[in-house]
């Protein structure tokens, strides 16, 4: 948010909040112009943040997390309701392209460093034992999104990669667009049969009729916030939607085989016994893959003001996801558990 518009969010929080801002401190958010978090002190002392946005609002970002708060699921940081109960304000003109949630401040820190210890992963196991037992209400929530496993997106992006690369290259190549064409043509198999697995594996997921739960949809150490008292805080519901208890799996370490509750990994031992969907672990594996595949592809081919060294950053990480231990690795372990009747997806998987 441009400094000049902190006028207009001081005015939003004592006509929307009844909050008087005495301090307002930005707190970092990354290369994302179209965002801010603001960390703010009202004239009580009490502390909050604030998070603006000026991209259109997914209200299920704000309503999911509020519903889970109130549903006894503590550890959710939910936005605050303003005086007329909604879950976020605009800004007046000429600031009213940005909108705000106002949530409650928790000292602590987040992201992969430090790293958080076995007794966070294990109590962020509970948590999400929590959160995915709760059902959704009989009416919905407005604009949750529902899981579809939908590929098709994903092939159409894979294909004009593939067909840019397959072609000469242009006069203007840069180097890390040589390096990614590179890599890309030595990965295309791979990139296809990850494609065809995630048909296959969608496939198999949309003849079954669940159970959808609610997932946060981005879980890893960024969106943990760990306090001072050695608690556990979700925040950052932006992805959330209705999917398979797996979809919340990616960051979290390996399952038991069989959903024993004796796992390796410190998160599922607080999870605790589950049975473990192997079809849809290993289609989200995939389709992480395919993500970064893509994501790395556009940051070096068309996204507008990257630096020369981001692009070739995002060259290298391509590489990256098919290094030992890498994702790639991650939705083979993954596809060594498909039923029987996917064995050859699996072979396939392994093989390329």
């Amino acid at each position: 948010m441009p400094e000049r518009l902190d006028d207009n969010l001081r005015a939003c929080l004592r006509d929307h909040y009844a909050r008087t801002a005495v301090s307002l401190e930005p707190r970092a958010l990354g290369g994302d112009t179209l965002a801010q978090v603001y960390h703010v002190t009202d004239e009580a002392g009490a502390e909050y943040i604030v998070k603006a946005r000026s991209r259109a609002l997914y209200p299920a970002s704000c309503l999911a997390p509020r519903y889970l708060a109130d549903h006894g699921v503590a550890a959710v940081v939910a936005p605050l309701p303003t005086t007329d109960g909604a879950l976020w304000a605009r800004l007046a003109p000429p600031a009213s392209a940005w909108v705000i949630a106002l949530y409650p401040f928790v000292a602590g820190v987040s992201g992969w460093l430090p790293a958080m210890t076995d007794t966070e992963w294990r109590a962020t196991g509970q948590i999400f034992r929590r959160i995915h037992s709760i059902a959704a209400p009989a009416e919905g929530i407005a604009s949750l999104r529902r899981e579809r496993f939908d590929v098709s997106g994903y092939a159409r992006s894979a294909e004009t990669f593939a067909a840019r690369f397959a072609g000469a290259p242009s006069g203007d190549e840069t180097e890390a667009e040589r390096a990614l064409r590179e890599r890309w043509l030595e990965r295309s198999a791979t990139i296809h049969t990850l494609i065809a697995s995630m048909r296959a594996l969608a496939e198999r997921l949309h003849s079954r009729s669940g159970p959808y739960v609610i997932c946060h949809g981005d879980l890893h150490p960024g969106n943990l916030l760990r306090d001072t008292a050695g608690g556990v805080h979700v925040v950052d519901w932006d992805d959330t939607l209705l999917a398979p208890k797996e979809r919340d799996f990616l960051f979290t370490g390996e399952p038991a085989p069989d959903g024993s509750s004796k796992p390796d990994a410190p998160f599922f031992q607080g999870y605790q016994p589950a049975e473990i969907d192997w079809v849809a672990v290993t289609y989200y594996r995939c389709e992480r893959v395919i993500q970064d595949v893509i994501e790395c592809a556009d940051e070096v081919c068309y996204r507008d003001g990257l630096a020369a060294d981001a692009r070739a950053d995002a060259a290298a990480l391509f590489g990256d996801l098919f290094a030992p231990d890498g994702n790639m690795d991650a939705a083979r372990r993954a596809a060594t558990r498909l039923p029987v009747a996917l064995s050859d997806l699996a072979t396939r998987l392994m093989t390329e």
